[in-house]
């Protein structure tokens, strides 16, 4: 048997209703889906988004990444993104 490391966490869905406060669900949405550079179980993984909100929560999430994201060496205090688990 080959060593392994498995994440069992759960695939639950962010969902965004139309009524919702698009602002917080993309500052809640980013936090949620990038925090340990989204290799937790409890990050975000799949994005159900009312189809009348769909294009402002789209455009404001890429932009929060955009403009929140430092990728780098994960030592350096300024850096948000670092090194990801790969399988091989």
């Amino acid at each position: 048997m080959k060593k392994g490391t498995f994440e069992l966490g759960g695939n639950d869905p962010f969902i965004v209703l139309k009524e919702a406060n698009v602002d917080l669900a993309v500052e809640k949405a980013y936090v949620s889906r990038m925090a340990n550079n989204g290799q937790v179980c409890i990050s975000a993984k799949r994005f159900i988004v009312n189809e009348t909100r769909y294009d402002e929560f789209k455009e404001k999430l890429i932009q929060k990444i955009v403009d929140s994201s430092v990728i780098g060496d994960p030592m350096d205090p300024k850096v948000t993104v670092g090194p990801l688990a790969m399988a091989r």
